[in-house]
C-alpha cells in the first residue's frame, strides 16, 4: 500500500493529466508561452511519470536490501545472536567462569547491542531526502560486534565446536556485514537522489499548473468558465 506521500505525488500528477485534458477541449487556448501549451506539459509530466517509476524501482531495491541487512544482525545466526553464543562460550572454558573479564566485555558488548534501535524499513515515500539516524545505529552495532572479535582473538584456548563462532568465520561474517552496510549506504544514496530529481519536477509541474490557470484568467478573464472550470485541477 503507497504511503500517504506517495499517495499525494500521485494525486497532483492525476491532477495536472486532467488539466491538460481540460486544455485540449480548448480550442482557443492560446497561452503565449510555449512551456504552457497542452502538447508541451505533457512531455514535461511523462518526465515526471518516469521519476515516479524511478523513485519506486530505487525504493524497491532499498527496501530488499535493508532487509537482507536486518537479518544479518537479528537473525537466528546474526551478529546478536552470535555475540551472546561467544559471550557464553567464553564463560564456558573461563576458570573464573562469568567473573572472567573477558565475559564481562563481552557481555557489555551484548548488552549495548540490545540497547541499538535498528529497523528493517527504510522511510518510504519522503519527500524530501532521508535521515542517516538509522544507518548510524547499525554501524554502531557492528562496532560493538568489532569490539566482540577483537576480545577473542586474545583469549586462551579460544576454539568453540560450532563454526559461526571461530574467529576466522566470525572475522568473515563481520566482513560480510560491514559490506552490506556499505551496499545499503550506496542504494539509499541513489534512493534520496532520486527523490530529490522528482521533487524538483514536482516543483516544476506545480509552477506550471498554477501559470496556466493565470493564462486562462487573462485570456478569457476569472469570470469565465474557461477559467473557473480549470480550478478543479
Amino acid at each position: 500500500m503507497p504511503s500517504i506521500s506517495e499517495r499525494t505525488f500521485g494525486q497532483r500528477y492525476t491532477q495536472a493529466r486532467g488539466l491538460v485534458e481540460y486544455l485540449e477541449t480548448l480550442p482557443t487556448y492560446s497561452p503565449g508561452n510555449i512551456n504552457l501549451e497542452p502538447a508541451n506539459i505533457t512531455t514535461f509530466l511523462d518526465s515526471v511519470d518516469a521519476a515516479n517509476t524511478d523513485v519506486a524501482s530505487k525504493l524497491s531495491v532499498l527496501s530488499s536490501e535493508r532487509e537482507l541487512r536486518y537479518n544479518l544482525y537479528k537473525a537466528d545466526n546474526g551478529l546478536i545472536k552470535r555475540c551472546s553464543q561467544i559471550r557464553d562460550y567464553v564463560a564456558s572454558i573461563h576458570t573464573d567462569g562469568k567473573k572472567s573479564l573477558d565475559y564481562k566485555k563481552i557481555q557489555r558488548a551484548v548488552q549495548n547491542m540490545r540497547g541499538i534501535r535498528i529497523s528493517k524499513k527504510p522511510p518510504a515515500g519522503s519527500p524530501t531526502k532521508t535521515s542517516s539516524t538509522s544507518e548510524v545505529s547499525f554501524g554502531s552495532m557492528l562496532k560493538v560486534g568489532k569490539d566482540v572479535l577483537e576480545v577473542i582473538k586474545l583469549v586462551p584456548g579460544y576454539a568453540p565446536s560450532n563454526t559461526n563462532l571461530i574467529v576466522a568465520d566470525f572475522t568473515t561474517f563481520v566482513a560480510s556485514v560491514d559490506t552490506k552496510n556499505s551496499l545499503v549506504a550506496e542504494k539509499l544514496e541513489e534512493y534520496d537522489n532520486s527523490i530529490e530529481v522528482r521533487l524538483n519536477l514536482y516543483d516544476e509541474m506545480d509552477d506550471r499548473v498554477r501559470k496556466v490557470k493565470l493564462a486562462l484568467a487573462a485570456q478569457y478573464g476569472k469570470d469565465s468558465n474557461e477559467y473557473k472550470d480549470s480550478l478543479k485541477y
